[in-house]
């Protein structure tokens, strides 16, 4: 991106010092999103592909050590000279023009992976006649994988599933989601260098399986032969892309003789991804 005006929210003397490159994507995604809002400078796939992209930068600030008070102000900063900025400044249609050529390729984008710390999101937009992954994160508990997302025909068709192929033990009798609770902890949980812990118990928030079937062979983790799928409720992932992108989650597997078996996930760019998916399919 380039321009007069948006050379004027680079050049400016912003809160972030860290990273100052990624700082600046952010600063520049943040201030095109405000003027659009003003002004109606792109279609719906476009402000949308946008919006999917500033909320990963969002991310990786995040996780890079800043706190979320530097990069609201870093953002705050870019929406105030957008909202001073007139609609018709040839400078604004200049960065319009490059930014809606930019991201409408982007939007064109089949599969793309959303890293995290040490985790990812993976979208792929692909349709077809049977189901499979449209948004997945993969992680394991000891020697059985495990794959956490969103399973469909179809981007516009997708249920919350979890995935796992245990190995010469006996089968758990249910799943649940452990994620903290916003509505009793409003921040996220002991945040030290990007990255925060699950919170105590009291403030957690749990979400039980609905359904457990056999998994379909396309949904296996690589190498797996069987698997079972147990499906969440239709507003899961709603409920994590909520939580902060600095954020663990996990999902449990509870036993007979009740042990538990655990699987860490992250929250990490889950709403940058949701985003992307929404733009529907290629």
């Amino acid at each position: 991106m380039a321009g007069l005006t948006l050379g004027a929210v680079v050049s400016a003397a912003g809160p972030v010092q860290a990273d100052d490159a990624l700082a600046r994507t952010y600063r520049e995604r943040t201030f095109i999103i405000a003027a659009d809002s003003r002004c109606g400078l792109f279609n719906p796939a476009v402000q949308t592909a946008l919006g999917a992209a500033a909320l990963q930068t969002r991310g990786v600030l995040l996780r890079s050590g800043l706190e979320m008070a530097q990069v609201n102000a870093t953002a705050a900063q870019a929406r105030l000279l957008a909202n001073r900025t007139p609609c018709d400044d040839d400078g604004l249609k200049t960065v319009a023009s490059r930014v809606e050529h930019a991201f409408d390729r982007w939007g064109r984008a089949a599969r793309l992976e959303f890293r995290g710390h040490d985790l990812s999101w993976r979208v792929d937009r692909f349709g077809g006649t049977a189901a499979n992954w449209r948004l997945m994160q993969e992680s394991r508990t000891g020697a059985a994988p495990v794959r956490f997302g969103l399973v469909g025909r179809s981007p516009g068709q997708v249920e919350p599933v979890a995935v796992v192929s245990f190995k010469g033990r006996s089968r758990p009798y249910a799943a649940r989601l452990v994620m903290r609770d916003e509505a009793l902890l409003a921040r996220p949980h002991n945040l030290q260098n990007g990255h925060a812990q699950m919170p105590p118990q009291s403030v957690r928030r749990t979400i039980f399986a609905t359904r457990q079937t056999a998994a379909d062979r396309a949904l296996l983790p690589e190498g797996s032969r069987q698997g079972e799928a147990w499906s969440f409720p239709a507003d899961t992932l709603q409920r994590l892309s909520r939580l902060d992108p600095r954020e663990p989650f996990w999902i449990e597997y509870l036993f007979l003789d009740d042990s538990i078996a655990r699987v860490p996930f992250e929250a990490g760019d889950l709403a940058a991804a949701q985003a992307f998916l929404s733009l529907g399919t290629i």
